[in-house]
C-alpha cells in the first residue's frame, strides 16, 4: 500500500486532463490504462472505469482497454455495458480469443447458453494450436449441465491436457466420469490430481464420493476425513461420513457426524431427516 499511494498520486497528476480536445496519443492511453488496472486492483471501480474511458479516448483502437473495462463492468453485474465492450473489442480484432471468452461469460450469466457455447467453441477454433484451457473448461461445464457427459468428458480431458498442472480441471473430469458411471477411471484421475496437490480439499472429497459409489466404505471414510483435515467446515463431508457409518451400522458415529453437519447448516432439511432416521434406528435396531 505504501508504494501504491505515491504511484496513484503521480499517475493522477499525469492523468489530470479533461476529455475535451483530446488528440490520439497511444502513450497517454497507456498511462490511463495502467492507472485503470491499478485502481481496479484496489476495488476503486468507478475511478477505474473513468480511467479506462480516457484510455479509449486517447486511443480508440486500444482493444485491451475495452476488454478490461468490460471485465470490471461484468464484475459489477453491469452485463449490458460489458457485452457492448466485448463486442467492440471483437469488432476491432475478430480473432481476439479472450474477448470471445469474455462475451461468452456474459451470455452464460444472462441465461443465453446457446450463444455462450458458440462463442466458447469459436474461441477454441481461433487458437487450435494453443487452446485456452479456461474456454475449454467453460464449454465442458456447459455440456455437463446439459447432461451431455460424453462431450463434457471430451472437453475436460482437453482442458487438462492444455493445462496439466490445473487440479481443478482434473477434479471436474473425475466428477463427470463418476456421474457417468466410469468410477475406476475417476479414481485414477483423482489420484493424479493429488500428486499435483496433496492438500486438495475438493480432490479428497471427490475421491470419497467415488469410493462411496464403489461401496469401498473404509476408503471413502478415509478420503472424507482427509478433506476435513484441510477444511473442518466442509459440512457436506460430515453428512457423507454419517451416511457411511449408518450403512456400516455404526449408529453412534453416524449421529455424531450428522450432528456436526447440522452444527454448520442448522436449517438443512436433508441433514435433519438423516438425523431422525439415525435416531429411529437407535430406538429400534
Amino acid at each position: 500500500m505504501k508504494y501504491f499511494l505515491p504511484l496513484l498520486f503521480t499517475l493522477m497528476t499525469l492523468a489530470s486532463c479533461t476529455s475535451e480536445n483530446i488528440t490520439i496519443d497511444p502513450t497517454q492511453s497507456k498511462v490511463h490504462y495502467d492507472l485503470a488496472l491499478e485502481l481496479a486492483q484496489y476495488s476503486l471501480y468507478q475511478n477505474s472505469l473513468e480511467e479506462f474511458d480516457l484510455a479509449i479516448k486517447f486511443d480508440p483502437s486500444n482493444i485491451n482497454a475495452y476488454r478490461k473495462k468490460g471485465l470490471v463492468q461484468f464484475g459489477l453485474k453491469q452485463y449490458g455495458d460489458a457485452e457492448k465492450l466485448f463486442k467492440k473489442a471483437i469488432s476491432l480484432d475478430p480473432k481476439n480469443v479472450q474477448a470471445h471468452i469474455n462475451l461468452g461469460m456474459v451470455k452464460y450469466t444472462t441465461g443465453d447458453k446457446i450463444n455462450a457455447k458458440k462463442l466458447w467453441e469459436k474461441s477454441i477454433d481461433l487458437k487450435k494450436d494453443d487452446n485456452d484451457s479456461k474456454a475449454i473448461n467453460n464449454l465442458a461445464n456447459l455440456y455437463k449441465e446439459e447432461k451431455n457427459y460424453t462431450k463434457a468428458i471430451e472437453y475436460y480431458r482437453l482442458a487438462s491436457s492444455s493445462d496439466p498442472k490445473n487440479s481443478m480441471y482434473m477434479n471436474n473430469l473425475a466428477d463427470t466420469l463418476r456421474v457417468n458411471g466410469k468410477l475406476k477411471e475417476a479414481v485414477e484421475v483423482l489420484k493424479s490430481s493429488l500428486k499435483l496437490n496433496s492438500s486438495g480439499m475438493g480432490t479428497h472429497y471427490n475421491l470419497g464420493m467415488v469410493y462411496k459409489d464403489l461401496k469401498l466404505n473404509k476408503k471413502a471414510l478415509d478420503s472424507f476425513k482427509k478433506s476435513l483435515e484441510v477444511n473442518e467446515s466442509l459440512f457436506e463431508a460430515y453428512y457423507q461420513i454419517a451416511q457411511i457409518h449408518l450403512i456400516m451400522k455404526n449408529q453412534d458415529a453416524a449421529l455424531k457426524s450428522i450432528d456436526k453437519a447440522i452444527e454448520f447448516a442448522p436449517t438443512n432439511l436433508t441433514y435433519q431427516e438423516l438425523r431422525e432416521k439415525i435416531r429411529n434406528f437407535q430406538k429400534d435396531p
